[in-house]
């Protein structure tokens, strides 16, 4: 007797891997790393190296393995002039999360068999991790229409993009902030969409480049990391912040869906968001337009949450972040290219995991819900 499987509408629930890299408590509004919480990883101190070291080791590095993976970053960052020319000019025409999927898919070899080289998945993956956060800074010059500028010698990966990205050495300031902006959107568990697509791609064997530009593909949407994007424009669309709540009442009254309000998982505040606004405090300028944008998140969290917090909806990390990057100098098209720079080091652990795992492919099944076969076939001179 065949049984029909019971569907789970975007496999809610549905288990798709075994993890030890993050931790997501939706209810108790709770995330870490290896079990470090975010918000004690995501201090003055803490470096994007660090954390590196963390997801990969599984144990918070001393300062001598800091200086090994800033030290393998550093050197594995380098890109081809083919690579550089196809990612400016891609990111001329087009979206830079598009121009950076092409030109992701550019750091692939010429062969495509990895199998025999899965020993290699930590390596493969350092070496992206490091590559990504170079090609959004290739990226955002060429969409602003700057002259390429490199990476210099000594600078960290955070100091690399934001300096590439804004033009202007960072300050101390800056370069903590963007620190922890890369930390907290490093990983996120296995079941969001860009991590879940990384291990199914990984489950075919195929290339870490492939895996790579598959996982950006995913994110770019707004339902996933275009959300801080959306975001902030809403904000810009709302004028001054004394008009701001009257404003948002009438979208929820008209059933607006808020960007970054509400999340899959989290039942209460995302802990994410909280750390943002942390970050907000110290380095949003009072009396700033993004001092003005970000009282009008504020606003939008008040009133969301009053009229949506009983059906467990919350602010998510994409409501509050993208004033956070707009206070860095972050223009707003290169948040999302940002948030998939910082990802690369989860969807390439998930990669490394997904190979030690056994790596079944991924085939789940499907409820046929069309005509009943077999149907009579009508010759095409039959056919009315």
């Amino acid at each position: 007797m065949t049984t029909t499987p019971s569907f789970s509408p975007g496999l809610e629930g549905v288990p798709i891997a075994e993890s030890a890299l993050s931790l997501v408590e939706g209810q108790a509004g709770r995330l870490s790393y290896r079990g470090y919480s975010i918000e004690e990883i995501t201090g003055p101190e803490n470096t994007f190296e660090e954390i590196v070291a963390l997801v990969y080791d599984g144990e918070l590095p001393n300062a001598a393995r800091i200086a090994e993976v800033t030290a393998d970053l550093e050197s594995k960052r380098g890109l081809t002039p083919a690579q550089i020319e196809i990612a400016r000019l891609a990111a001329q025409n087009t979206h830079p999360m598009f121009a950076l999927q092409a030109a992701a898919a550019t750091l692939g070899p010429k062969k495509n068999d990895f199998e025999p080289e899965m020993e290699t998945a930590q390596e493969r993956g350092m070496a992206n991790i490091a590559k990504m956060g170079h090609l959004v800074g290739v990226i955002a010059q060429a969409y602003q229409g700057r002259p390429y500028d490199g990476p210099k010698a000594g600078e960290s990966h955070s100091e690399m993009m934001l300096r590439m990205i804004t033009g202007e050495k960072p300050s101390p300031l800056h370069l903590r902030v963007m620190n922890a902006l890369m930390i907290l959107q490093a990983d996120h568990s296995a079941g969001n969409a860009s991590t879940f697509t990384s291990r199914v791609v990984t489950s075919t064997k195929s290339e870490p480049e492939a895996v790579l530009s598959s996982a950006i593909g995913a994110l770019s949407g707004p339902a996933h990391g275009g959300a801080n994007e959306a975001s902030l424009r809403l904000f810009e669309s709302m004028g001054a912040p004394e008009g701001a709540k009257a404003k948002i009442e009438k979208m929820l009254a008209d059933r607006y869906k808020i960007p970054g309000f509400g999340h899959r998982v989290y039942h209460v505040k995302d802990p994410r968001s909280k750390v943002i606004q942390t970050l907000a405090a110290e380095v949003i300028e009072p009396g700033s337009r993004v001092s003005d944008l970000y009282s009008i998140s504020l606003s939008v969290e008040d009133v969301a949450t009053a009229r949506l917090g009983d059906r467990g909806l919350f602010p998510n990390v994409d409501l509050f972040s993208g004033c956070v990057f707009a206070a860095i100098g972050i223009p707003t098209d290169i948040f999302t290219p940002i948030f998939a720079a910082s990802r690369t080091l989860g969807w390439m652990a998930n990669m490394k995991e997904q190979w030690e795992s056994g790596n079944r492919i991924f085939r789940p099944a499907q409820i046929y819900t069309g005509p009943k076969p077999p149907r009579d076939y009508v010759p095409r001179a039959a056919r009315g």
